[in-house]
């Protein structure tokens, strides 16, 4: 007689939840659905606990590890409440990530030129005169502050951003938005490098002529011609020793 086929489902072990991977799941669901929005501030560790039927130890847990998230911030004295959710704040364990390997740069920037082509060439189709006269002005800006990095580097934000709008795709203006704060940390010595932001501003005069001309394959050559500029330049700058100049 033989035995009975076991089903592959059955090799798989059954992975047990902690209760603070409960607790953080279930604020984050609470987060997602609205329930809890950025700036609310959270009941107190002992009131969490008894509203959520678990032990105060667990709640302690799953508010740790939300922090990690940057989804909850503490309070000095007491209290957490939901951050700002910004990407700023969200992206930061994988920036971490990022700075562990050289790769993880060269990566990063390559789903970036993905991104930025595609945004480029949407938005070659889709901005209006009003968001291009934006641009214009926004380029007069860059131009009367490349020798201010801080400030350049304000601009250029602005810059892309009304680009992602432009694109008409709300979906791809988080994803720029949230690969640009990426590539921020990494960005700033290379901004500081004499040359640099003066092809950043000759790679954005490109992509505003494009977009002008309502070419959507030219605006996205000079978009992806504009992301290996700065990652050529942000890999030369980050190879060197500190203090280098």
């Amino acid at each position: 007689m033989s035995l009975p086929v076991t089903p592959r489902e059955f090799e798989v072990p059954i992975v047990r939840e902690s209760v603070a991977e409960i607790v953080v799941r279930r604020i984050l669901d609470m987060v997602r659905a609205g329930v809890l929005k950025a700036g609310d501030a959270l009941p107190p560790e002992r009131d969490l606990a008894v509203s959520l039927n678990v032990s105060r130890p667990s709640v302690r847990e799953a508010m740790r590890g939300l922090t990690v998230l940057g989804v909850v911030k503490t309070r000095q004295g007491g209290g957490a409440f939901i951050s700002d959710l910004s990407p700023n704040t969200l992206l930061g364990p994988i920036q971490f990530y990022l700075q562990l390997e050289q790769t993880n740069v060269s990566e990063l920037y390559d789903v970036r030129s993905l991104i930025e082509a595609d945004v480029a060439r949407r938005a070659a189709r889709n901005m209006d005169e009003a968001s291009l006269a934006a641009l214009e002005a926004n380029l007069r800006r860059q131009q009367d502050t490349v020798n201010d990095p801080l400030a350049f580097r304000n601009a250029d934000f602005e810059f892309h951003e009304l680009i992602w709008i432009g694109s008409g795709n709300a979906v791809l203006k988080r994803i720029g938005e949230s690969l640009n704060v990426l590539g921020l940390e990494f960005r700033k010595r290379a901004s500081e490098t004499p040359g640099v932001l003066q092809q950043s501003l000759r790679d954005h005069q490109a992509l505003l002529e494009a977009l002008r001309a309502r070419d959507p394959e030219a605006a996205a050559r000079a978009a992806e011609t504009h992301m290996r500029n700065v990652y050529q330049s942000t890999i030369r700058q980050n190879n060197k020793p500190e203090g280098d100049g």
